[in-house]
């Protein structure tokens, strides 16, 4: 059976089918009341308004061309036009019924579920495993008080750093000038050597402190290495050597 899509205009020829057959002028064989009496029952059932029988749609068309012809009114000229069957189903096509959507059985939802919960989890897990438990420990306070007096640590080291520079530099100063002695007699001259040799000696010793402290800042702190995702398989191959004989 071949289905075709209802529209207004198929509507409006089984309706004027329907007036032909309550009209007294009008007498139907036994199979054409038949095809009426489908028609009725048809446009009765509500249900039924998404597709029609191309068949009834033929018949339909039979109908309604045979006995518009046989009034011979001009107005039947113009309603016969619009009953042949290519008119009718202008605008119609095949009617193809929608697929009922599939029905998961209550294990699949169950199993569903748990893999969903599973995944929820896993994500969680991940999320959290870069936190550092100390920010997440619950002895906030000494953890502040240790980081506060390692704080001071860097200070105190710091400040006993540069006066050793400062006393180094003032140390080259007072040599430079009492050398300097021996060489010329003029003053100014004593003390810009002085004073140079007291600023590249400075200029040394910060430089040298400097990287000191950045080797001791970083060999200090230890990179962490983010842990490799649970789904990642790592094969390992052993490779021995051959003896040959």
């Amino acid at each position: 059976m071949v289905a075709m899509e209802w529209t207004p205009r198929l509507e409006s020829a089984f309706k004027r089918l329907q007036d032909r057959k309550k009209s007294t002028s009008t007498s139907f064989a036994p199979d054409e009341t038949k095809t009426a009496q489908e028609v009725d029952a048809f446009l009765a059932d509500p249900k039924t308004k998404e597709c029609v029988d191309l068949d009834l749609v033929k018949r339909v068309s039979a109908l309604l061309l045979k006995y518009s012809s046989s009034t011979g009114d001009a107005s039947g000229v113009s309603v016969s036009s619009e009953d042949w069957i290519h008119t009718l189903v202008k605008g119609s096509t095949v009617y193809v019924p929608k697929a009922a959507p599939k029905e998961r059985s209550p294990e699949l939802e169950k199993l569903m579920d748990t893999y969903k919960s599973q995944l929820a989890s896993k994500e969680y897990s991940r999320m959290i495993s870069s936190i550092d438990p100390i920010s997440s420990n619950s002895s906030t306070l000494a953890y502040s008080l240790r980081q506060d007096m390692k704080d001071l640590k860097d200070v105190k080291a710091h400040t006993i750093g540069i006066v050793n520079v400062l006393y180094t530099g003032a140390a080259v100063f007072t040599a430079v000038f009492m050398i300097s002695a021996h060489f010329t007699e003029d003053l100014g001259m004593r003390v810009l050597l002085s004073f140079l040799a007291f600023v590249g000696i400075v200029a040394c010793e910060a430089y040298l402190y400097h990287r000191h402290a950045q080797t001791a800042t970083g060999g200090s702190k230890v990179k962490r290495v983010k842990p490799l995702p649970e789904d990642v398989i790592i094969n390992t191959t052993t490779i021995g050597k051959e003896k040959y004989a």
